[in-house]
Parts: C-alpha cells; structure tokens; sequence
C-alpha cells in the first residue's frame, strides 16, 4: 500500500503563518527601542541579555543573544478592526515603533526603581529587540506560532509586561505578576498584591525556564491553554491601545 502524502501547499495558512514567523526571527537584533523611529505595524520579540539570575538560562552565556525571546508581541495599526488593511499594506502611522517605545519605558522604571532601592534588576541596556513591520492580517498566526514555539515566559506565565495604566475606578484589580517581580510603574504599586508572593513567582521563572528549548520551526506547536491565554492577553493589550488611540 502506497504512503498518503499531504502535499505541500505554500498558500496553506500555517505555512503562511511560519514564513512570517521567519522573517521577524531573520531580523537583525536592535536595542529596545530601535534607535530609528520608523513607521507601521506588525510582530515583534523581546530579549534578554543581562546577568540578572532569575532569567540566566535564556541570556548569554547560557544561550545566544537573540535565540529565546522573554516576551513577543504586535502591534496593530489603527483603522485594523474596520478592515482598511485589507486595502492598504500597512500604516503610516509608527504603531510598532511606538508600542517598543512603551516597553522600553517600563524596563526603565523598573531599573529606576531597583537602583532606587540598591537591589538587582531589570536594566534597560540588557534588552534587544526584533520587530517586523506587516500586514496586520497575518501577524495573529505568526504570533500564536512564536508563542507556541518559545513560550516566551512573560507570556505564558508572568503576565502584565504590555499592560497600561488602566485609570481611575480600577485600581481594584490585582497587581500584574510582572509588577510584583519588577516594581516601578506607579499606576500598578496603587493596586494590591496578586495572591502569589514574590518568592513563589521566581521559583516558577525558573523551573519554566529550566524547560527553554530552541524549537523545531517546521513543527507546528501545540497551542495548549497558557498559549491560548497569552494570546487572548496580547489581543486584549492590542485593543486597549487602538482604544487609547481613538
């Protein structure tokens, strides 16, 4: 009996989706943010490269700079939810640029605070970056696959890193687990303490990380519930701030 073979079909949307996945991994590492503002949407990751122990297995020497992202995430253009960009490529506006920029400020209050207090910490000099501007219509797949494959641990299991100052009336939500592992944004210190302490939160970092692996790229991954969950938390990130920006 002859082996069924499922033909390869390049327009297939996983495959799609992996030569987006790709692109953004073949792009050059810039510091966070890029130092050239630039315009439109699209995907990006985030690294570490510092010698801060709690994240040592995915930063040099451990592994090289660039292969384990601590977080990934997109940017979306405005206009993106009423489907202009199925007329236009992308934006004109600096949608990605912007949202690195934003990141780049929380790694600084977190370094400000930590230096503030004499402790160990986040600084701002250990990150890189790699941003791929896109098609808002294929970046959702790309970065399901990237989460998938890295499970990046600012996704999966620390969340809050992209989270925004959520205004008055609110601030009986609990704290983000990212702002209980790296203190400095005001907005968050007002909110109380998530149940987890901060002891337990860095024993999960690293029997996470303990379990970081370079993946097989043709593999599609298996999106399991934290997959799922990371993703429904970037979207949600995406939408506040095409919200903000309305």
């Amino acid at each position: 009996m002859w082996e069924r073979v499922q033909p390869y079909n390049p327009l297939d949307r996983v495959e799609l989706g992996k030569s987006v996945e790709r692109a953004l991994l073949a792009r050059p590492l810039s510091p966070l943010p890029p130092e050239t503002p630039f315009a439109g949407a699209g995907l990006y990751a985030i690294y570490y490269v510092g010698s801060l122990e709690l994240y040592r297995l995915i930063a040099p020497p451990a592994c090289e700079a660039g292969e384990i992202p601590i977080y990934v995430g997109r940017a979306s253009a405005p206009g993106a939810r009423q489907g202009a960009l199925g007329l236009h490529s992308t934006t004109s506006e600096p949608a990605l640029f912007t949202r690195l920029k934003q990141h780049a400020r929380s790694v600084q209050l977190a370094e400000e605070h930590s230096v503030k207090h004499g402790e160990p910490g986040l600084r701002l000099a250990d990150f890189r970056c790699r941003y791929l501007v896109a098609d808002d219509i294929w970046v959702p797949l790309a970065e399901a696959l990237l989460i998938g494959h890295y499970r990046p641990v600012w996704n999966v299991l620390i969340d809050g890193f992209g989270n925004h100052d959520p205004g008055k009336g609110r601030t009986a939500q609990a704290r983000s687990l990212w702002d209980m592992l790296h203190p400095g944004r005001a907005w968050a210190a007002k909110r109380p303490e998530a149940k987890k302490s901060v002891h337990q939160l860095r024993y999960d970092v690293r029997a996470h990380l303990s379990e970081s692996r370079l993946p097989d790229l043709d593999v599609v991954p298996v999106v399991g519930v934290e997959v799922e969950v990371a993703m429904a938390q970037e979207a949600l990130i995406d939408d506040e701030e095409l919200f903000r920006e309305r």
